[in-house]
């Protein structure tokens, strides 16, 4: 069996395609995670700063406001704000927000409502005599979409129960720090999708090619060809997305780790969105969002293996891997059918962003029981992994009649 593993991994990693493929695939994970760093700016003290310069003294600035987000320094950071823009006739002063723009970008989300975009116009209109009330409109603002009306159904009573206790569990106040470093490594890893193409250009000649190449009946006439050999290529196969999708994540990881540091790692997720309903802190969303991803990249190879068993062609495996992938995009979200956007939700291109899963409230009744669009994704994307790996198997024994 360990020879059989071998040979197979040797025949993935040995074709000129697919070195090719793979050499493009960590060029994009270099070459992606330096433009984030990149693109960030930040004016400071009159100076134009970009990369990692920026976020340095926007690190620097964000970190000394203070520990943690209380009522008090809240109420007096707005205020102070608030005064200093008296008689601007914008409505805000970018000026003074950029070098503070993580948190002032937070309470200004945090007062609009949950389908408006950031308006930092917003700011100036919070009143501050009472104190801003900053925690209880986060749940007011939770509470707002859960009780809104909804062309396609609405919330049960028992979801809204559901979402509003998993909310009502994150602790309050909030810690601070400047959450740019982790905001860029979480991007970072939402970017591994497009490995996808990788994965689908690796894969798709593993059951197809021995019918290209005819030797597919030879092969499954052999003492162990309907059992060690298919098991050793679905084997080989999942191995194989598994540590390259975990390596492209341990590079970009590892470079933004390298250039920026670890600073942040405990955060709370709060500080990315008020609505998120989970108790986790950024360096374990992180963690999360690479695990989705290699689960689906798992799927996808499954799916691969199954396609690639049936049409014995790799050409047509990719032509309806992508089709899969990225024809999903234009399939519209339903004004009236709460199921049919509840599955359109689960397909790929719509799980990779994790920012995405956790705020969008989604959820799955299964009779008295709630899963959450997280949970559903582990389940479905497993379970869906299983079946296509043993549909691969079948579909190949097949092959010799």
């Amino acid at each position: 069996m360990r020879q059989l593993f071998y040979f197979e991994m040797k025949k993935i990693l040995g074709r000129r395609v697919n070195q090719i493929a793979l050499l493009l695939g960590l060029l994009l994970v270099i070459i992606g995670n330096v433009v984030l760093i990149q693109q960030e700016s930040l004016d400071y003290n009159g100076t134009e700063l970009k990369g990692t310069a920026a976020i340095s003294a926007q690190r620097e600035v964000e970190n000394a406001l203070t520990l943690e987000l209380n009522e008090e320094f809240l109420t007096d950071f707005l205020k102070e704000y608030q005064q200093q823009i008296v008689g601007n006739p914008y409505g805000y002063d970018y000026t003074l927000i950029q070098s503070r723009s993580n948190l002032f970008a937070l309470i200004a989300k945090n007062y609009i409502e949950w389908n408006e975009y950031l308006n930092y116009e917003t700011l100036n209109k919070i009143p501050t005599d009472d104190g801003i009330g900053f925690y209880d409109r986060r749940m007011e603002k939770i509470e707002t979409l859960l009780n809104a009306d909804y062309t396609y159904g609405n919330y049960t009573e028992a979801e809204k129960a559901y979402w509003l206790e998993k909310a009502g569990k994150v602790s309050t106040p909030f810690i601070w720090g400047s959450p740019t470093v982790w905001e860029i490594i979480q991007k970072g890893i939402g970017m591994l999708s497009f490995q996808f193409f990788v994965i689908s250009i690796c894969i798709a000649p593993v059951f197809a090619g021995e019918c290209q190449n005819r030797t597919d009946a030879l092969l499954l006439t052999t003492k162990y060809g309907k059992s060690r050999a298919i098991h050793a290529k679905l084997l080989v196969s999942f191995a194989f997305a598994f540590l390259y999708i975990a390596l492209c994540g341990l590079i970009g990881m590892g470079m933004n780790v390298v250039l920026l540091g670890t600073e942040g790692w405990n955060l709370p997720i709060q500080l990315w969105d008020t609505l998120f309903p989970y108790q986790w802190t950024m360096a374990e969303a992180c963690v999360v969002n690479l695990g989705v991803i290699m689960l689906i990249m798992i799927f996808l190879t499954a799916f691969s293996l199954m396609l690639s068993a049936i049409s014995k062609n790799p050409l047509v495996v990719l032509a309806l891997n992508v089709l899969m992938f990225l024809g999903t995009a234009f399939l519209p979200f339903s004004k009236s059918s709460g199921l049919w956007n509840k599955i359109l939700r689960l397909f790929p291109l719509h799980c990779f962003d994790l920012k995405h899963v956790l705020n969008a409230y989604n959820d799955y009744p299964l009779g008295g029981l709630i899963v959450s669009y997280l949970g559903m994704i582990f389940l479905v994307y497993g379970g869906l992994a299983a079946v296509c790996a043993l549909c691969a198997g079948k579909q190949f024994e097949r092959h010799q009649a």
